[in-house]
């Protein structure tokens, strides 16, 4: 499907620095849901996903970080607490009487709590959502990882102002400051903790009490069950519970990092997520 087919669907809402992507099923709604990208990952690949809840009764938001894709931009994580904030705020405003919920990729689950509105939500689902300390990867992938934040992520910067992961053969790139404050997260066993702590910022995990749920996808090769299990502790007064995933068991060759979202998923693995919904 084209961008200008999922285009027809959608409602957009600006609000504050992004703009909110609000499909809307056209019978009874069950709830509302909120898909929070990976680091850099544009809300597109999430599209089929938040399309199948629409299918089954439920409104799906998405939308991108402000400037994530502007590679040359200033744009820093403390930015995109900001823009997690504004649109839980959005939910919890527009829809009071719905159940509310979010669904985190990676980044866009280990920052949930940060957002003081996070406590005003009925459940949370953290996908693929680690501390990235490369010590916690196996061998020999976080020896990879090593010579990337050491050498690939510096010369890249020094070269073009930002990484330009198309140096490397991938597609895009992360912003200067996005790359440099998550290479300081991953060289740190206390991933994130430190960095927000020296800028003040307001932690709101303590205020979260709804059920957290956490899923490991077993073959992705940029997580570990002991860095989703951090992430999963610091929501540390919820309910919390963590799943390990194997893709085989749903029909699939792997899920990498971003599987969860892949059509792929749709025949097994996300009529089982809505089992967690319902």
């Amino acid at each position: 499907m084209s961008i200008s087919q999922y285009n027809k669907t959608m409602i957009e809402q600006k609000v504050k620095n992004i703009i909110l992507n609000i499909r809307e099923p056209e019978k009874e709604t069950k709830g509302v849901v909120l898909i929070n990208t990976g680091t850099c990952i544009p809300q597109k690949v999430y599209w089929n996903f938040a399309n199948f809840l629409v299918e089954h009764q439920y409104i799906a938001i998405t939308y991108d970080y402000s400037d994530a894709q502007n590679f040359t931009s200033n744009v820093s994580h403390i930015d995109w607490l900001k823009d997690i904030d504004a649109a839980m705020q959005y939910i919890v405003e527009q829809y009071p009487s719905l159940k509310k919920y979010v669904v985190g990729h990676s980044s866009g689950g280990q920052l949930i709590g940060f957002s003081k509105h996070a406590q005003y939500f009925d459940k949370l689902f953290l996908v693929a959502s680690t501390n990235g300390y490369w010590k916690y990867m196996k061998f020999p992938v976080k020896y990879f990882i090593w010579i990337l934040w050491y050498l690939l992520v510096p010369l890249s910067i020094a070269l073009n102002g930002y990484f330009n992961s198309k140096m490397y053969g991938v597609a895009g790139g992360f912003p200067r400051n996005i790359i440099m404050e998550l290479r300081r997260f991953c060289l740190n066993p206390n991933f994130f903790i430190s960095f927000f702590k020296e800028k003040n910022v307001d932690f709101y995990y303590d205020t979260i009490t709804c059920p957290v749920k956490s899923y490991h996808l077993a073959d992705d090769k940029l997580i570990s069950e002991a860095g989703c299990r951090f992430i999963l502790n610091m929501y540390d007064k919820a309910e919390k519970s963590l799943e390990t995933l194997y893709a085989a068991e749903y029909g699939m060759k792997s899920f990498g990092h971003r599987g969860f979202f892949s059509l792929a998923a749709k025949q097994k693995l996300w009529y089982k997520f809505l089992t967690e919904l319902d």
